[in-house]
């Protein structure tokens, strides 16, 4: 019997997590190419006949009525913009609700956590954030385990997931559990997620190759305004300092400490071109502790000064 799918759209939800979650499922479970849902169904639910619109401004119609949650092995609620008060409509509050009492699982895509968490459905779970809304989450929810070192988490009866590579990972994790590994990687190379997984936007180091790094990179980047020292990173990853330093310059040619430099003045960087920010205040998001030494790390590293390059591109 076929894995039964049920999406809960909130309001400006993110497409890209969306779409590439359910193509993860339908190329895993068309074997010829045919729509068939042989290994996997899902539906949009919603109330009849009114869209749904995404933050791309595009509009989807439900799919499937409201009705009873017991009808689907997995409730996945797909995240719009991460505010505090933000709730879905009664209908599809009262269905989420009577999934998580009845124990159907519920699945996050991107910011969806957000919305699961509002309601307590991740207290004293794990979950993956974004490096991005990490900060604001753990401030809103910290009875939840959120972490931003992975992709996906699953934790018992919960999955979430960060951004659009995330969202295909988990429904790979899914398709590897109940299909198996070989669906997952076929469905992962007709995507081409097997040559984008060490391409993100903003990866410094797509040399990365080791679990090891790769988390401690993404607990270095959740991590910019308020540093951890690499002892603390390597005992997160269950390793030695040493060990730690030894990867990093096997596989980066540099150190932790020196990756750790790259990422916040990159940071840095960014918010000098993109945005209003201050310099005392930019500094302080990025980890120095004061304007003056900021510039001075910052000059010496890219050969120009942090009011110099903010000048140059106006």
């Amino acid at each position: 019997m076929a894995q039964r799918f049920a999406f809960l759209l909130d309001r400006d939800f993110t497409m890209s997590p969306l779409s590439l979650f359910v193509d993860t499922l339908r190329l895993a479970s068309d074997d010829g190419d045919d729509g068939r849902r042989n290994e996997f169904d899902w539906q949009i639910v919603g109330e009849r006949g009114l869209p749904i619109r995404a933050y791309c401004g595009a509009e989807l119609l439900p799919t499937r009525q409201i009705g009873n949650p017991e009808d689907f092995d997995n409730v996945v609620v797909v995240g719009g913009l991460p505010h505090t008060d933000r709730r879905l409509s009664t209908e599809k509050e009262a269905f989420l609700l009577r999934a998580a009492e009845k124990g159907v699982h519920l699945t996050a895509l991107c910011t969806g956590s957000f919305v699961l968490a509002g309601y307590g459905l991740l207290d004293s779970y794990e979950a993956a954030v974004s490096w991005s809304h990490i900060k604001d989450f753990i401030f809103q929810f910290p009875h939840v385990n959120a972490h931003a070192d992975g992709l996906f988490s699953v934790d018992r009866g919960r999955s979430t997931c960060v951004g659009g590579l995330g969202a295909a990972e988990l429904a790979g994790h899914f398709v590897s559990q109940f299909i198996g590994p070989k669906a997952a990687e076929r469905a992962a190379k007709i995507l081409v997620l097997d040559r984008t997984a060490n391409i993100r936007d903003g990866d410094l180091f797509p040399q990365a190759s080791s679990r090891e790094v790769k988390r401690a990179l993404m607990l270095m980047e959740s991590n910019l305004q308020g540093k951890v020292s690499i002892a603390e990173i390597a005992s997160k990853l269950s390793c030695s300092r040493r060990q730690l330093e030894r990867r990093f310059g096997t596989e980066l040619n540099v150190s932790p400490m020196a990756a750790y430099l790259t990422l916040r003045l990159h940071y840095a960087k960014s918010l000098l071109e993109d945005s209003e920010l201050q310099i005392r205040e930019i500094a302080q998001r990025c980890g120095f502790e004061s304007a003056g030494y900021f510039s001075r790390v910052f000059r010496h590293h890219t050969g120009v000064g942090p009011t110099r390059l903010r000048d140059s591109i106006k």
